[in-house]
């Protein structure tokens, strides 16, 4: 597994694993007591998606770390402190269902026993973006209609969403899935946000939105 988060142009990857992570999701359900009948659950809309882990930032090259070039516990600290502030980011655990845009609700750290190391915790909550509906205002037509020039229909886009899995490549998912390897900026394009500034790295896990 690999915990990445990506905002804007700036990456982070978590140099140690955490042992367990944590991941609530609730619905706003209500129960209300009926006469002669007894309690029922009102049904209601899901609630906001949390996930929370612990582990630390390593000062030096442990055996067990995930990579060696991580920067050092204050880098580290100070880069989630300005992720926080900034606002919504991507959270992506490789292995596992979570690939989310959310806001780091909470972040603790402290230093462990004169190893330099940094503790932490870090909390998340799932950001979701507010969709407003507007309805167009039907305009008067004119009292003389001109026949509109007949064009030809545009052609219809249908587009997919694809997980990357192990050994995935973006030329070798534009084959499969459009048949052309050459169409494999195009995805790139679609998806910077996700994949980030480098095309040729792509995790498992990661879902692609491909237009084809």
């Amino acid at each position: 597994m690999e915990i990445w988060l990506r905002q804007n142009k700036t990456t982070f990857r978590f140099a140690v694993l955490p042992s367990e992570y944590e991941l609530t999701s609730e619905s706003n359900h209500t129960q209300v007591d009926i006469h002669s009948f007894g309690e029922v659950n009102l049904l209601g809309k899901r609630k906001l998606k949390n996930i929370s882990f612990s582990s630390f930032f390593p000062k030096q090259k442990y055996s067990f770390c995930e990579y060696t070039t991580f920067p050092t516990p204050m880098e580290s600290v100070k880069l989630i402190e300005n992720m926080k502030n900034t606002g919504v980011l991507r959270l992506t655990m490789t292995g596992t269902p979570i690939n989310i845009d959310c806001t780091i609700e909470s972040f603790t750290w402290g230093e462990n026993n004169g190893t330099k190391d940094i503790n932490f915790t870090l909390e998340f909550k799932e950001y979701r973006k507010v969709k407003v509906k507007t309805k167009k205002k039907k305009e008067p037509l004119p009292k003389q209609v001109t026949p509109a020039i007949t064009e030809r229909p545009a052609p219809e886009v249908t587009s997919t969403t694809y997980t990357v899995v192990s050994g995935d490549y973006l030329i070798k998912i534009a084959k499969n899935l459009t048949g052309n390897s050459a169409n494999w900026q195009a995805i790139y394009e679609q998806n910077k946000e996700v994949i980030g500034d480098n095309p040729n790295l792509i995790y498992p896990g990661q879902q692609l939105v491909i237009n084809v």
